[in-house]
């Protein structure tokens, strides 16, 4: 295992114990503002993490969308790959968009439990006016044993033809999202910005290829807006940056610390913002 999967499974570990006390079940839209956000949509938890460095050549990119205002694909070794009718936003380059191995994507246990891990590097222009948000507006995830599948249909729910899904960040007819602030974590460029973290009991280990469905900005309308909505349920368009989900280079297994007593969240969470600290001098 390199020193950058090492680097990773130590932080799951670490993550693990304080991850289902601080997350925020809602039925709506979540803010990832703060280092320490997270929040759960249907068993799926949503949360920042900030792994160093990210980019070309050091992360496995699965997934690579790009587009202004909003921007929507899957992972797939087919070209091309159409989402209800129309071209995806994936990138075409095989280093960025290609099929998954299930044996590719890490496991984590958190708990007794065991999750799968899938990472998102958010990279947008941090120098354009206006706040630096983006809006995770979709994830589904689904299985198959068949490879390079090419046709995802948002109807009904959602579907990937060939395809089981095993997760949706839906709740039925309701909307959920995450917002993102994509110069949180290490001021933006060369740092990881998200993990999802999804049941491992969801039928991985029976199929071979794992499909990721994402879809960014204000709800499937494509257009050059940076924002939509207000208040409570304002999202961001993307600014014509890419986003891009990614696995680290190997399997990872990790068993995490004992679960802390809420009394002790604290003192822990302290813990590991000087960790997270430390280690980014040591890296600078």
């Amino acid at each position: 295992m390199g020193y950058f999967a090492r680097r990773i499974t130590v932080a799951l570990g670490l993550a693990a114990g304080v991850l289902f006390f601080t997350a925020d079940a809602s039925a709506s839209g979540c803010n990832l503002y703060q280092a320490t956000d997270s929040c759960t949509f249907n068993a799926g938890v949503f949360d920042v993490v900030g792994p160093h460095p990210t980019g070309t050549g050091v992360i496995q990119s699965f997934l690579r969308v790009q587009q202004n205002g909003a921007e929507e694909g899957f992972n797939t070794g087919a070209r091309p790959m159409l989402c209800d009718g129309r071209t995806c936003d994936d990138k075409t380059d095989p280093n960025f968009t290609r099929n998954l191995l299930s044996s590719s994507v890490p496991i984590v246990n958190i708990g007794g439990t065991d999750y799968r891990a899938f990472y998102l590097d958010i990279n947008e222009p941090a120098n354009l006016p206006g706040p630096n948000y983006i809006t995770l507006d979709q994830v589904e995830i689904y299985v198959s044993n068949t490879a390079n599948l090419t046709t995802h249909t948002s109807t009904g729910g959602g579907s990937l033809t060939g395809a089981t899904k095993v997760y949706d960040m839906e709740s039925g007819s309701t909307d959920n999202w995450v917002n993102l602030d994509y110069v949180l974590v290490g001021g933006g460029s060369g740092w990881g910005d998200m993990v999802l973290y999804v049941p491992n009991s969801l039928a991985f280990s029976t199929n071979q290829y794992v499909y990721l469905y994402s879809e960014f900005g204000c709800g499937g309308t494509f257009t050059a807006s940076l924002s939509c909505g207000s208040g409570s349920t304002k999202k961001y368009a993307s600014q014509a940056g890419f986003e891009e989900w990614w696995v680290p280079g190997s399997t990872t297994t990790t068993q995490s610390p004992a679960v802390p007593e809420p009394a002790s969240l604290m003192l822990c969470g302290t813990g590991l913002l000087l960790v997270a600290k430390r280690y980014r001098l040591r890296r600078r």
